[in-house]
């Protein structure tokens, strides 16, 4: 797919534990993902470790070697398994340093039940920033542009969000930074156009690799699902997705139209208005 040069892509790192055992399942990732496709950021890898020092790092800078914009999520509290900003400093050789204004903010928070354990979420990489500071903030890294860049990675300057783990907290700190004006980028959004049919996959599949073809800045998705008729028969719903970005979001539209024109009215499903089959 062509990709614009003011289209910036990112990538989350989720750290912890609990997200890998099964005890947790992930919420924070969704929500980022769905804040990245309202801003027409692309977000093109979404990964999860555990809380381990070198597992974090090495996580960390194999997402910035490909990416400019990381968002982490987890493993910034007060107890022994809240390694992250520990990682994240020795994965970009910085050190940790006491953050006089996060202090502040965790000695108003705490009061005076504050501890050390407490405190150590005030040590934070050198050059961290506080941002989306109302109530909790959130740390913001700034890096500059990688020696050596991977294949395909976007040039220039890279930045990490530090996201707490909490969900509650997580999805208010993403909307306080989606409130503040220039600090996201932001291309748009995504244009959605969606196509259904009983067509089996394997003769959608010509036509569909055609429209492919001649539309690479959409991006196009086939979801095969099973549904029960009015007959209780199982009948297969292919639902067709056309997605694009920015300056392309109207191509979404046509390569959903090129499609249906292939197909034939007689292949295509009508949808009832406001809904959707599938």
């Amino acid at each position: 797919m062509d990709r614009e040069p003011s289209v910036t892509s990112a990538a989350v790192l989720l750290i912890g534990n609990e997200l890998l055992s099964g005890k947790i399942r992930d919420q924070n990732g969704h929500e980022l993902a769905k804040m990245m496709r309202r801003r027409g950021i692309r977000l093109v890898e979404m990964c999860t470790v555990e809380d381990d020092l070198a597992g974090i790092g090495e996580a960390l800078l194999r997402l910035l070697a490909r990416v400019p914009l990381v968002f982490t999520s987890g493993g910034v509290g007060p107890t022994h398994d809240d390694v992250t900003m520990e990682a994240i400093a020795r994965a970009i050789d910085r050190p940790l340093r006491r953050d006089p204004d996060m202090e502040r903010t965790l000695r108003a928070h705490f009061g005076e039940r504050i501890t050390e354990a407490a405190l150590k979420m005030a040590d934070l990489p050198e050059g961290t920033a506080l941002t989306a500071a109302k109530g909790w903030p959130v740390m913001r890294i700034d890096l500059p542009a990688p020696a050596s860049a991977a294949p395909g990675a976007q040039p220039g300057a890279r930045r990490i969000y530090v996201l707490p783990g909490i969900p509650e907290l997580c999805r208010a700190k993403i909307e306080a930074l989606e409130k503040i004006p220039g600090e996201l980028p932001d291309a748009g959004g995504w244009a959605l156009e969606t196509l259904h049919t009983e067509m089996d996959e394997s003769d959608l599949a010509a036509p569909l690799n055609a429209v492919v073809a001649d539309y690479p800045d959409v991006e196009i998705g086939s979801y095969p699902r099973w549904l029960s008729g009015d007959d209780g028969r199982l009948r297969c719903v292919v639902r067709v997705t056309f997605e694009a970005i920015g300056a392309h979001a109207g191509r979404a539209g046509d390569a959903r139209d090129a499609l249906a024109r292939a197909l034939g009215d007689a292949a295509v499903l009508a949808v009832p208005e406001g809904g959707a089959l599938l």
